[in-house]
């Protein structure tokens, strides 16, 4: 499992990704910090699918060790959208490799999302958690 870090995660993580070329896009999620109401959230994406989870007020601490917090959001909206755990590949938070993003593609979709998602956050009054 390779989870793709903007250079914003990166630099807030204060991982060092590892050299993971070419990109395949069955085992890659893209991960990118998002700043609502002053508090960081996530929005985590599958690169074959773009099946993506947004993640909403996290930690850093929350984010410790890298994959568990992620894999537990991505097993539950799995489970809420009906899909088999295994769907989108093996899950598994002690084998995650953190690299840096490798399409653009995908970002630009992500940041469409991001977009949509700060504009529904918007109309109804700010993150409430």
């Amino acid at each position: 499992m390779i989870f793709r870090c903007t250079s914003k995660l990166l630099k807030v993580l204060g991982v060092r990704p590892v050299p993971v070329e070419p990109a395949d896009s069955a085992i890659d999620w893209y991960r990118n910090l998002l700043w609502f109401d002053r508090r960081k959230s996530l929005l985590v994406t599958h690169a074959a699918t773009l099946f993506s989870v947004f993640v909403p007020d996290v930690r850093k601490s929350d984010l410790v060790p890298i994959g568990q917090l992620l894999v537990r959001e991505i097993e539950a909206a799995m489970a809420a959208e009906g899909l088999a755990p295994n769907t989108l590949g093996t899950l598994d938070p002690s084998d995650v490799q953190i690299a840096k993003t490798a399409s653009r593609t995908v970002l630009r979709r992500m940041n469409d999302m991001a977009w949509g998602i700060e504009n529904t956050l918007m109309a109804e009054g700010g993150l409430a958690l």
